[in-house]
């Protein structure tokens, strides 16, 4: 009787842990990362310079840097900063650690595009357990060294929010490496 009862209990614990992995592997094919809506491209025009970064001044106190490439990637190089730990993560962008940190997570990678005086860049966004979503930002270019981006709006065709971000440029050498597994 003793082995009946066993027999049956690791029948239903089999049966039970064959459902779970078949839910996780379905709902995984479910939550799928958002794709990049831009296509890769390179940038070959002058309305920008790319032989820096660009960042963003929020709440008069926090700050957001981006890097573009000639390859049409860009690389976020993070945000929230203060001024003065601003100054310091300045340090880590050419530092093996922080870059091989990067290369790894997806959130830090995305696409740009440049036609003429406007702006375009794509990225996935971090998420708490979920797929990566991507949101696409827009705006204008008002010279060589600054642009404004006005409107988000997620890559599925929802989510969209008017902005107001204006982004500097910041002469900066050596930038990390554009190379990722990500953006091919």
């Amino acid at each position: 009787m003793v082995e009946i009862i066993f027999m049956t209990n690791k029948l239903l614990i089999s049966t039970f842990l064959a459902g779970v992995l078949s839910f996780s592997n379905s709902c995984e094919k479910l939550m799928k990362d958002d794709e990049l809506v831009l296509q890769k491209q390179n940038y070959t025009g002058n309305q920008l310079r790319l032989d820096g970064y660009y960042y963003e001044e929020f709440e008069e106190k926090y700050y957001s840097i981006y890097f573009f490439y000639e390859d049409g990637t860009l690389l976020y190089g993070d945000g929230g900063f203060t001024k003065k730990e601003f100054i310091e993560h300045e340090k880590e962008f050419t530092k093996d650690v922080w870059l091989n940190g990067v290369k790894s997570y997806k959130a830090y990678w995305g696409l740009f595009m440049i036609e003429n005086d406007s702006i375009v860049f794509e990225r996935w966004y971090p998420s708490s357990g979920g797929p990566f979503p991507a949101h696409r930002r827009s705006g204008k270019i008002l010279n060589d060294t600054t642009f404004l981006i006005t409107k988000s709006i997620r890559s599925n065709g929802k989510e969209e929010q008017k902005l107001n971000e204006i982004y500097h440029f910041k002469k900066f050498s050596p930038k990390p490496d554009s190379t990722n597994v990500f953006i091919k």
